[in-house]
């Protein structure tokens, strides 16, 4: 099994929005248990809040990459470099590679009045899959930062029959002989 951990799942904002609004009962629960003595019960309610609050923090921790398993590409989610769980990508119609670059933004939650409309603006560099010609292509990973673009190339190359292109779909039908091919 070969792998490539790459980047944070989540942005510090979502990881902050996830923490404090799927957390908040567990933390409020571990609160108000604290402030009271203790029966056997409550430990075991304590336990569990505590749990699960511990589960709700490796899932906003999660760092996306890839995983190759008997020939099989997959992105997964690590947590502390343990794979956490992953899809399979199919690569079988698509042999071609290429990384497309975006501006997004990302709208910020908890603003005054005064900036109502805050966004994040960042680069996206998306690492695509492409049939021949590069009219399909499908996306499989958004990476944040670009040293991270260079890395996960040579491995996508390298264990699988990807080969990186520059995108240049090619929309024009093929003829040969009387047959038109698309």
């Amino acid at each position: 099994m070969k792998k490539i951990i790459l980047e944070y799942r989540f942005t510090n904002h979502q990881k902050i929005t996830f923490l404090l609004y799927l957390g908040a009962p567990f933390l409020i629960k571990i609160f108000f248990l604290f402030k009271n003595n203790l029966s056997p019960k409550d430990y075991l309610i304590l336990s569990l809040c505590i749990i699960c609050y511990l589960f709700l923090i490796s899932i906003a921790f999660l760092k996306r990459g890839f995983l190759k398993r008997n020939s099989n590409l997959y992105i997964g989610s690590f947590f502390l470099g343990e794979l956490f769980f992953k899809k399979r990508i199919d690569i079988s119609k698509t042999p071609k590679l290429a990384v497309l670059k975006f501006r997004k933004s990302q709208k910020l939650a908890w603003f005054s009045d005064a900036k109502p409309d805050l966004a994040d603006i960042y680069k996206t560099f998306e690492i695509n899959i492409l049939n021949e010609r590069h009219t399909k292509r499908e996306s499989i990973l958004n990476l944040k930062k670009k040293e991270y673009v260079k890395p996960t190339i040579e491995f996508l190359s390298s264990n699988f029959d990807l080969k990186y292109e520059k995108y240049n779909p090619n929309f024009r039908k093929k003829t040969v002989g009387n047959n038109v091919y698309n």
